[in-house]
């Protein structure tokens, strides 16, 4: 698990200014679940925008996670959060590979890539099984996931394996006068299908750094058609398939892909 889990408030750095909150929300807006799951639900940052929506359009939510720190940070955007959004939301402390309950939801959604923490096809198939068992007759699950970047892998192929440094996320907090730098290197494992990546994330005020630290993580790396079979193996139709390759709405610098699968009957 990746150690920018430990550090909340950097994380929403990170993903500050983000376009795939709205995104969700015009989902909701689209699909009008009764009750919605957010899997890896992390710091509340689109939970509570769908919470928000789910007191005006009349759903409720549960967002899942499973590292504590991102948990309590949730928990206290939950305590800021008007009454009415309040009563929407429940958050869980919890693995979505084992979690199971007999309220079925309308709605599944696992946001901003963190399916691709699940590295072996046994947890995979226990995710989407879980899944199928938390929705109700016709209800939706959804996948977002970052494609993968073969040109960004190529120098992994070379021998001995370089590693190119990229900047590839720079924010500016105005309120807090912080800018938030993350660099990486990637190599990716073909024979594994999985990417190894160090992250050197900094943080800097006044123009001096006044935080830093290194991460190392290892994702596993989805394609499409790996996504539709585990959507159809385990009892999925394939309802959409959108990327920002098709002007999906995510308005992300990465290739993305989000499918989304509805529950058979059979």
């Amino acid at each position: 698990m990746s150690q920018l889990y430990s550090h909340p408030v950097e994380y929403d750095l990170e993903h500050l200014g983000d376009a795939d909150v709205g995104f969700y929300i015009s989902m909701v807006q689209r699909l009008r679940p009764r009750r919605v799951l957010e899997l890896g639900c992390g710091t509340g940052r689109i939970t509570l925008p769908l919470a928000e929506q789910g007191a005006r359009l009349g759903f409720e939510i549960v967002g899942l996670e499973k590292q504590a720190e991102m948990l309590e940070h949730a928990v206290k955007r939950q305590r800021h959060a008007a009454p009415e959004v309040r009563e929407r939301l429940r958050l869980v402390n919890a693995d979505m590979r084992t979690w199971r309950t007999e309220s079925a939801f309308d709605l599944i959604i696992i946001p901003c890539s963190s399916i691709s923490h699940l590295l072996t096809l046994e947890d995979q198939l226990a995710v989407w099984n879980a899944c199928r068992h938390n929705l109700g007759p016709g209800g939706r699950f959804l996948v977002e996931i970052t494609m993968p970047n073969m040109a960004a892998f190529a120098d992994s192929f070379h021998v001995p394996p370089r590693a190119l440094v990229e900047i590839d996320v720079d924010k500016w907090d105005e309120s807090e006068g912080v800018r938030f730098i993350r660099r990486k290197t990637s190599r990716y494992l073909n024979h594994e299908q999985c990417v190894e990546t160090r992250f050197l994330y900094e943080k800097y005020k006044d123009g001096r750094v006044v935080d830093g630290y290194l991460d190392d993580f290892v994702g596993h790396v989805f394609f499409p058609r790996e996504l539709q079979l585990l959507f159809i193996h385990t009892g999925f139709e394939i309802e959409q398939t959108l990327g920002t390759y098709r002007g999906s709405p995510l308005k992300s610098d990465s290739p993305l892909i989000i499918m989304m699968g509805r529950r058979t009957e059979s």
